[in-house]
């Protein structure tokens, strides 16, 4: 057993039932023991963990592109460094997560109480009393829908902050329909864009977002310029790119006005071929901000991004748990990440624990 792998058993953060990413590329599921709890903690069994098709799926496989493993992250001087890697395989992540209090170690947090979070895929995992109380799943919400409330909502009640009020100036155009593209989506509506258009090459994806109230538009052909023909030159003052693509970056910088803004929320991995800057981001004077969740707004912090976001789940006005998903049981973990090999099938991956 690694040393990182002990220190997470040891901190009770893994515990029992437990997705591994391995070094040969492939993903199991591996009983890890349980450890005692400590006075003012509450153990936590899982209900539900859910795959984060984006920054999950980039450390999985031999060929995979995470830059975590290929370089060091230097969190003094805030840069990538070459002289090593910064994690190590195997890989336990996660950061979709819903389960039930079964142990309480402090007053304030009974036993089977429903909680959300940010813990990994396991079976047991550990939170510190003031954490699980100010996680508590209210009523009206399913597991399904706590699985997003901890960071996939908050991702996107932070992108559409990096807009700075423009998604109310028109319409707005989100690239990408896979789940932050829909939470985007559905909260630049819920804060006031006048009308939200979603742009993805795959057709049941296009569904999903008119579904939720989203105009769809495929990516097929000239999307920019088709935008710009149906709503004017200056119409589109902000585009969310939801996809990690590049060319998909490329379209976003393309459709917005003239000093406009693009706020980049996928996750982009190696180098970006095919971004041509010297053309409308030049011409257009274009400016592109960077919207990921590490890089909190400066009007939220992590306290009032969750609040917000359980604010608007609590108000009907963003579909968390009624997205589309394909549930199956941990042990079948190989398979659900296999599974998100056919965007054009699979949305996106739960995995239950009961």
């Amino acid at each position: 057993m690694t040393r990182h792998i002990e220190e997470l058993i040891a901190q009770g953060e893994i515990g029992g039932r437990t997705v591994r990413i391995l070094e040969t590329g492939e993903v199991d599921c591996y009983s890890y023991p349980v450890p005692s709890l400590a006075d003012g903690a509450v153990r936590v069994r899982s209900a539900r963990t859910a795959i984060s098709p984006g920054t999950e799926l980039t450390y999985v496989g031999r060929s995979a592109t995470n830059p975590y493993l290929h370089r060091r992250w230097d969190r003094d001087l805030r840069l990538f460094r070459d002289d090593a890697s910064s994690v190590a395989y195997p890989i336990v992540f996660g950061y979709r997560a819903a389960g039930i209090v079964v142990e309480s170690r402090a007053a304030q947090v009974r036993e089977g109480a429903r909680v959300f979070g940010r813990w990994r895929h396991t079976e047991f995992t550990t939170l510190a009393a003031a954490d699980a109380e100010a996680q508590l799943l209210p009523g009206e919400l399913s597991f399904d829908d706590g699985l997003d409330l901890a960071q996939m909502l908050p991702i996107a009640v932070n992108a559409v902050a990096f807009a700075d009020g423009r998604e109310r100036e028109g319409p707005v155009v989100v690239f990408g329909c896979g789940p932050i593209g829909l939470l985007v989506a559905q909260v630049a509506k819920a804060t006031g864009a006048p009308a939200v258009y979603a742009v993805d090459r795959l057709s049941a994806r296009l569904e999903i977002a008119r579904s939720v109230g989203i105009e769809p538009v495929s990516s097929e052909g000239d999307v920019a310029a088709r935008l710009k023909q149906d709503l004017g030159a200056e119409a589109i003052a902000v585009a969310f790119e939801c996809t990690g693509s590049a060319d998909a970056l490329g379209e976003a910088i393309r459709v917005v006005r003239r000093r406009g803004t693009v706020v980049a929320v996928g996750f982009y991995q190696g180098d970006a071929t095919g971004l041509r800057l010297g053309e409308e981001f030049h011409h257009n004077g274009v400016e592109i901000r960077s919207g990921q969740i590490g890089n909190p707004h400066p009007s939220f912090d992590e306290r009032s991004l969750r609040a917000r976001a359980l604010e608007l789940a609590r108000s009907g006005k963003v579909v968390l748990g009624g997205l589309p998903r394909l549930e199956l049981p941990v042990e079948e973990a190989s398979a659900g990440f296999a599974a998100l090999q056919r965007p054009a099938e699979v949305l996106q991956v739960t995995f239950r624990y009961v």
